[in-house]
């Protein structure tokens, strides 16, 4: 069986008229135009035994030379607009007066006074240009009830007569066209079938026509029209045609058109899906979900940029049963699209996106920022949980996506897993306070990150970190500020940056963890690029201990200014620290208010060599202000005093000012120039 059959059937109406005044039933002629601007006139409109359809459309019928297929319908209107030297002088309304159930029937309005010409058109909702008197007609939005039922065709089937001066002979033509579907071996899990989409590539881009339907009682077969307008819908060369069916889910069948398709007005055409061939499947289309709160800002938009253009057709299910928001392909995006909307009342929605790009290594919509706000509707507050991955946005950069999503409580395995290009996260998740937890493998797919900066900052809830969450992201460079403020964390992964060779950078990466209590041992020994550890742990209020070795080998660190600052319950830190780090020039504020640590004379050289900094510019300022103020046993300060300098330059400002050790007395020779330790003893 063919899976795809066109059907030509022509649906030409030559209907045959007659005017009729009212007053006296006198027969108008060519000579007679202007009967009174208030007189009534009947137009008698009739149909020829080889008329294929006009208004009431019975498509067992088509073609067939019965009269008792065509019969006008109680309440048929006629639009009648008159003109004279090619201006329009008016237009009316006529409404059947006799023959109901006919194939002849009478239509009575106010005659148009001064006209000489008339244009007739069905249905009487055609709109008439006022200076040029053009008409146009778009088909209403067509709802079919039950299989196989024609009824909804009645009102947009387009006929029209222009240029009309014999009264006694006016044709009509049909200016439009039907197209029947005959589809079969639907998916059975598609539910209860709610609408019926069919979008075209034309030369002037993706058009779309949607059909509601109700009553269908087999979801696995259905036979379904649509009234449409010949040239708006015809196929480009190498266009596709597309038929889309919603349920409880989205299926589509499409095909490419290599010669394309021009549709005549007044045809009938068939498109016939079996789903046989293996060319033409019924596929679910591609999709994501997530919810949203919206509160007394009824408002919200999907995060689409406002330049650019859709790179595929996009429905939008706004989860409050209204009809799908469908934006052909190459729409431009802007304020003014169809991703922006507005709730009739407060509450939470699950918004469903669909692409009919199937293929997940093709773009599937457009890049997605809930940060970002279109019209001011606070996106990234409502947001309070994302249901599903995200689809191909063909992005390289997810930065500050969900920034500030301030009431968003999970994420879900693979998220971006279809978005493989991306190269940077920074500030993806900066300040989601509610989120909990970060599922597993979340960054698996994404090996072309190259930074991961300020990530997860101010996640105050998060309260774990899986393990082996950056395995597959050897190219990252930077973690600045990752996990700042995650102050519900209690713990790091062993081994959480073994894979990041390339790392530089570690600056404020654990800073404000108030409720992390270790480090695990060998935590940074692969990241031999680091340049930086700049307020690292800063403010890890309840870290006790620092590992040994635990910057071994960072051979190529420049800075460790903050690192240990405010980390108020550190104990100690293990004798050769800093051994290694020989290319080391700023300690300032390192261990600064570790009120609670007991130094040690050797963290910087495990022999306690003198000259260890010796030819180097120095930053010692406020290295260990304060340090082990709060301790009853006061270990040694490493003699920074008597280090040998050669010709460099050292900061040594408030060194050990009010530092506590056995070997730091308010009388020694550092005083002034490293400030005054606690006079304690």
């Amino acid at each position: 069986m063919k899976t795809w059959k066109w059907v030509n059937t022509l649906l030409m109406c030559t209907l045959a008229n007659t005017i009729i005044s009212c007053s006296g039933n006198e027969e108008l002629t060519d000579e007679i135009t202007n009967t009174g601007k208030d007189e009534l006139i009947t137009i008698t409109v009739g149909t020829g035994a080889n008329t294929n359809t006009r208004v009431s459309y019975d498509d067992d019928k088509v073609g067939s030379s019965n009269e008792d297929a065509l019969k006008w319908e109680e309440g048929d209107k006629l639009l009648v607009a008159g003109y004279a030297n090619g201006t329009l002088k008016g237009k009316e309304i006529y409404i059947i007066s006799e023959g109901v159930g006919k194939t002849k029937a009478s239509f009575t309005g106010t005659a148009i006074e001064g006209a000489t010409t008339y244009s007739v058109y069905y249905p009487s909702s055609v709109t008439v240009d006022e200076p040029t008197g053009g008409a146009t007609f778009s088909p209403s939005a067509q709802t079919q009830n039950g299989n196989n039922n024609t009824v909804h065709l009645r009102d947009n089937i387009f006929l029209q007569a222009t240029n009309v001066t014999d009264l006694n002979n006016i044709t009509l033509e049909m200016k439009s066209s039907i197209m029947k579907f005959e589809l079969s071996n639907i998916p059975t899990d598609i539910g209860s079938l709610k609408s019926l989409i069919w979008i075209v590539e034309t030369d002037n881009g993706s058009k779309n026509m949607v059909l509601n339907l109700s009553s269908i009682a087999d979801n696995q077969a259905l036979t379904a029209y649509l009234s449409f307008i010949s040239e708006e819908m015809s196929v480009k060369t190498n266009g596709k045609f597309t038929v889309i069916l919603q349920g409880d889910k989205l299926y589509k069948a499409e095909r490419e058109i290599i010669s394309g398709k021009k549709y005549e007005a007044g045809n009938r055409y068939t498109a016939e899906i079996d789903n046989s061939s293996e060319t033409m499947q019924w596929e679910e289309l591609a999709n994501m979900s997530f919810t949203v709160k919206v509160d007394e800002n009824l408002g919200f938009n999907i995060p689409f940029p406002t330049s650019g253009e859709t790179p595929a057709n996009i429905m939008v299910d706004w989860g409050d049963g209204s009809a799908l928001t469908i934006v052909n392909k190459g729409t431009t995006l802007s304020d003014g699209d169809g991703f922006n909307y507005e709730y009739a009342e407060t509450g939470e929605y699950t918004i469903a996106i669909y692409s009919d790009q199937v293929d997940e290594t093709e773009q599937q919509i457009p890049k997605i920022n809930f940060w970002y706000n279109r019209k001011n509707n606070n996106n990234h507050h409502k947001l309070v949980l994302i249901n599903t991955p995200f689809l191909n946005t063909e992005t390289e950069d997810f930065s500050y996506c969900f920034c500030q999503c301030s009431n968003l409580t999970s994420i879900p395995e693979g998220l971006f897993d279809k978005n493989i290009e991306v190269t940077s996260f920074e500030y993806c998740f900066q300040d989601c306070s509610k989120l909990e937890s970060i599922p597993t493998g979340l960054f698996d797919k994404n090996i072309n990150v190259t930074s991961f900066g300020y990530c997860f900052q101010g996640c105050k809830k998060l309260s774990n970190i899986p393990t082996g969450l950056f395995d597959r992201n050897t190219k990252v460079t930077d973690f600045t500020y990752c996990f700042e403020a995650c102050s519900n964390l209690t713990s790091i992964p062993t081994g959480l940056f073994d894979k990041n060779i390339k790392v530089t950078s570690f600056k404020y990466c654990f800073e404000a963890c108030s409720n992390l209590t270790s480090i695990p041992t060998g935590l940074f020994d692969k990241n031999t690029n680091v340049t930086s550890f700049w307020a690292c742990f800063q403010s890890c209020s309840t870290l006790e201990s620092i590992p040994e070795g635990l910057f071994d080998k960072n051979i190529e660190v420049t800075s460790f200014d903050g690192c240990f600052s405010n980390c108020t319950n550190l104990k100690g830190a293990p004798k050769g620290l800093f051994n290694n780090n020989k290319k080391v020039t700023n300690f300032m504020c390192c261990f600064q208010f570790c009120y609670n640590a007991t130094l040690n004379k050797n963290i910087f050289s495990n022999e306690g060599s003198t000259d260890r900094f010796s030819g180097m510019n120095m930053l010692f300022n406020y290295c260990f202000q304060k340090a082990g103020e709060q301790n009853e046993n006061p270990g040694e300060a490493p003699e920074l005093w008597k280090y040998k300098r050669g010709s460099s330059t050292w900061d040594t400002t408030g060194c050990f000012y009010k530092a506590k050790a056995t070997n730091l007395t308010s009388d020694n020779e550092y005083n002034t120039e490293w400030g005054t330790p606690l006079n304690w003893n």
